[in-house]
């Protein structure tokens, strides 16, 4: 049968009280001395928010001006552009240790090993075991280069040869005469030149396709040759086409944004800020939209206050063999954009619950 942490508090404050020698705790602020004993903290708890998008990058082709004059498409992207997109949002939670609730332990040789029932319950962390959650974590690099090229620019050299005709002066009897001379001369073919040749072969493959899809049509292929020789078509047309609207590539990538609440009565803050362009951002980052984290504890029943109180003023009064913890409260975390609720969870709230001692004579358990 597994203990709930209530369960392994009393087993261990019982273990404690178990000994002769008591444990003396009080708040480090009060304490005046620390030889003979250690420090521990309470634990608070921090909420991650665990973010995935996707990364696209879109790279315009060579031939994007001419889409539309020869292949009729059009609103295609003639710059370089990235865009973002959220995938999803997850919300989980770390334990640390709390700074603003530390407590000194003094204790004998014999209630030593007692006082570390109470360590492995995990309701306290001593010194040794002090931990902080790091603030941000995220594997989003910014600006990161994408090896993108256009092979496939034509089926013909970018060069050509044509013939021009010059004149030239030839001296016949006493008289000049224009004689023409054919020379041959290699020329570059301009972008909008190849652009028309590309387009043409993209109808050509088109044609070509529509021919073995043909029945009256003979051809040698069929079987696995037609059908390898359909995905090379495709393979050559996307390629070609490519050259005019441009090859995307998408990836996805994460990023924690981590939390500490701090008010018990519920609090909304920016998380994160996020922009098309540019992914998630800095909250303090005004080309974002805000991302917006609420924070709602449960109402604890009336009936329950009077009990609590008492813990509190219990907790303010310096009694041996007394351990100080939290009991942690419920609280219904949510995420949104402002309008549309992105993620939510119900999830245990540490610093948010009352600190009190646990007095070990009233845990006693007789046989």
């Amino acid at each position: 049968m597994k203990l709930t942490n209530f369960s392994l508090i009393l087993l261990a404050t019982v273990l404690v009280a178990c000994s002769n020698k008591p444990i003396q705790v009080s708040p480090i602020q009060s304490a005046s001395y620390v030889s003979n004993g250690f420090v521990y903290s309470l634990p608070r708890t921090v909420i991650d928010i665990n973010v995935d998008v996707a990364r696209t990058v879109t790279i315009p082709g060579p031939y994007a001006a001419y889409a539309q004059k020869y292949l009729g498409i059009s609103d295609v992207t003639t710059q370089e552009k990235e865009e973002y997109s959220i995938l999803s949002i997850n919300i989980g939670t770390k334990s640390e240790s709390d700074p603003a609730a530390l407590y000194s332990v003094f204790f004998n040789d014999q209630s030593l090993s007692d006082f570390f029932q109470v360590i492995n319950s995990g309701i306290v962390i001593p010194v040794g075991e002090f931990k902080t959650v790091s603030a941000t974590n995220s594997n989003l690099l910014p600006g990161a280069p994408h090896d993108v090229s256009f092979k496939d620019l034509s089926t013909s050299p970018f060069i050509a040869e044509e013939k021009s005709t010059f004149y030239s002066k030839v001296q016949r009897d006493s008289s000049f005469v224009r004689v023409p001379v054919q020379k041959s001369m290699i020329v570059e073919r301009n972008i909008e030149e190849k652009a028309k040749e590309a387009s043409d072969f993209i109808f050509s493959l088109r044609k070509k396709r529509v021919e073995f899809l043909t029945i009256d049509v003979d051809h040698p292929f069929d079987g696995e040759a037609l059908k390898l020789m359909f995905a090379e078509i495709n393979r050559l047309e996307n390629e070609y086409l490519a050259l005019f609207i441009g090859k995307s590539s998408t990836e996805t990538v994460s990023k924690t944004i981590r939390y500490i609440p701090t008010k018990s009565d519920g609090e909304s803050s920016i998380a994160f800020r996020y922009s098309v362009s540019k992914g998630i951002v800095a909250s303090n980052d005004l080309s974002g939209n805000p991302i917006l984290i609420d924070i709602e504890p449960e109402a604890i029943p009336e009936s329950y206050n009077g009990f609590f109180s008492s813990m509190a003023i219990n907790s303010d009064k310096n009694r041996f063999d007394q351990v100080y913890y939290r009991i942690p409260i419920n609280a219904m975390v949510k995420v949104s954009d402002g309008k549309n609720e992105l993620a939510s969870r119900r999830l245990l709230i540490y610093q948010y619950g009352p600190t009190a001692k646990l007095p070990v004579k009233h845990l006693l358990i007789k046989k």
